[in-house]
């Protein structure tokens, strides 16, 4: 072989199984979305007109999906602004906030999994591992270190920098879940 190495049957197998191994392992990766780097492009994604987002969400009372940004838009209620700037997680995030929307991540702070909406209890419930986080991606459960990561604007969303989620226990609007939880 070139190499001072006889290829037997038995390392053609081994190696054939490292190979396939691999590339199980990438699937599965690639499932999850662990390992696939941040789901933000680096770009400034617009997202819409604050009044037609603001109406969007409070009608279908869900968030509104960005796809370019894989970001979901979600009302920020005035009655925890207050909270809110006590928090230091969110002194950057502040004027969007002001404006009436919280921009966050798609993925879970756990394993990066994609965290989807649940309509019957009105959080972001992550189908993984059981993580769960308000409307305003403040974590309520679950093995995830954090809240979920936002990213700042409203408008034009700086997929550029994500901002860390807050601690665990940070809970600015005291919402309880709306009814059944969509992974019991």
């Amino acid at each position: 072989m070139g190499w001072g190495m006889e290829m037997t049957r038995r390392r053609l197998l081994v190696w054939l199984g490292r190979i396939g191994t691999v590339g199980a392992g990438g699937v599965v990766l690639a499932f999850l979305g662990v390992g696939c780097g941040s789901s933000a492009s680096g770009d400034s994604v617009p997202a819409g007109d604050l009044t037609d987002l603001l109406n969007q969400m409070t009608t279908s009372a869900q968030p509104v999906y960005v796809p370019q940004a894989r970001t979901y838009l979600n009302p920020y209620p005035a009655s925890a602004l207050a909270a809110a700037r006590a928090v230091p997680a969110y002194a950057e995030l502040m004027p969007s906030y002001e404006a009436g929307v919280v921009a966050l991540d798609q993925r879970c702070t756990h394993l990066g999994c994609r965290v989807p909406w649940c309509q019957s209890s009105q959080w972001f419930e992550c189908p993984c591992h059981g993580s769960r986080y308000n409307r305003v991606g403040e974590q309520k459960r679950g093995p995830a270190p954090r809240g979920l990561d936002r990213f700042a604007g409203n408008l034009e969303i700086d997929t550029g920098k994500i901002i860390t989620g807050p601690a665990i226990g940070t809970n600015t609007t005291g919402q309880l879940a709306a009814g059944p939880h969509c992974n019991d």
